[in-house]
């Protein structure tokens, strides 16, 4: 199955998420998986904080999961976040912030999410006029890529 998203835990360690709905945990010296999270639908992408040691991912299910991958098996759901209307298409953590997190959605919308409430999002950013395809977040700036051949750009304090 396609690996549809991918991200660096660590040095040693790469977090993959796939359409076989799995999370994988990736030993970069020996290239082996060394953990496994079955999930019960397609993942399109992934995200891990550094601040909250949490990981994010984005399904074709419409929500994004925030897993604790420290907890027994690594296959608790901290929290599942509900907002997006289509398949969740990328997922960025905050780079200051444990509880931020933004994503993109085939529903063609940008969302900002406080992870403390995972019943609501905090802001829709961006409106693109198709599918939200990248997001990404760096010194107080989001930035959105979609179908639609646009670029979106945020300022946020």
């Amino acid at each position: 199955h396609a690996i549809t998203g991918c991200t660096r835990q660590d040095n040693s360690q790469i977090i993959t998420v796939s359409q076989d709905a799995s999370v994988k945990f990736w030993d970069t010296q020996l290239m082996t998986c060394t953990k496994t999270i079955a999930i019960n639908t397609a993942l399109q992408a992934v995200s891990w904080s550094d601040k909250s040691r949490l990981v994010a991912t984005g399904a074709s299910d419409k929500f994004v999961r925030l897993f604790d991958p420290r907890g027994v098996s690594g296959a608790l759901v901290h929290s599942t976040l509900f907002g997006h209307d289509l398949w969740v298409s990328d997922v960025c953590w905050s780079p200051v912030s444990e509880f931020e997190l933004v994503t993109g959605s085939y529903d063609n919308t940008v969302l900002l999410w406080d992870t403390r409430n995972p019943r609501s999002f905090v802001q829709r950013i961006s409106k693109h006029e198709d599918k939200v395809l990248s997001v990404f977040w760096k010194e107080g700036q989001i930035a959105s890529g979609g179908a639609d051949s646009k670029i979106h750009l945020s300022t946020f304090k």
